[in-house]
């Protein structure tokens, strides 16, 4: 682990970490749907750390700027403003992880009920590859 030194980036990275870290409490207590949704928060939370890491700090006010609103929590946009950074692309293993928890949405908050421990856990353990991969970038 590499702890981003600038401010802007190094938020994004310590609540991306946070919240995995409560998607696994979550998970070990069995609510499987509320460790879901964080972990899919701690992706976005990654991949906009990635993405700040990747771009000049005297820019970092303006792109942090960019992340309100709905486009933010899409994966696909966030996919793509990475490459505008210029950074390398994705390897494989992370872009199929990618498409899998593009499966979150921030609509799971309204979701009643636990859910399902097996699908919970495939998508930690996807959650999990895409931000050390991440962490490993930085």
């Amino acid at each position: 682990m590499s702890t981003p030194t600038q401010p802007i980036p190094r938020k994004f990275y310590r609540v991306a970490y946070q919240r995995f870290e409560e998607a696994e409490v979550l998970f070990e207590a069995g609510y499987y749907l509320g460790a879901v949704y964080l972990a899919g928060y701690a992706v976005e939370c990654m991949l906009k750390a990635l993405i700040l890491a990747a771009t000049p700090e005297k820019d970092h006010v303006g792109v942090e700027a960019e992340f309100r609103g709905q486009r933010a929590h899409d994966y696909e946009w966030l996919r793509h403003r990475y490459v505008q950074t210029q950074a390398p692309g994705w390897p494989l293993n992370i872009s199929q992880a990618l498409t899998f928890v593009g499966t979150w949405e921030p609509s799971l908050r309204y979701t009643p009920g636990v859910g399902n421990r097996r699908d919970a856990s495939r998508f930690l353990a996807e959650a999990r590859q895409i931000v050390a991969w991440a962490d490993s970038r930085l």
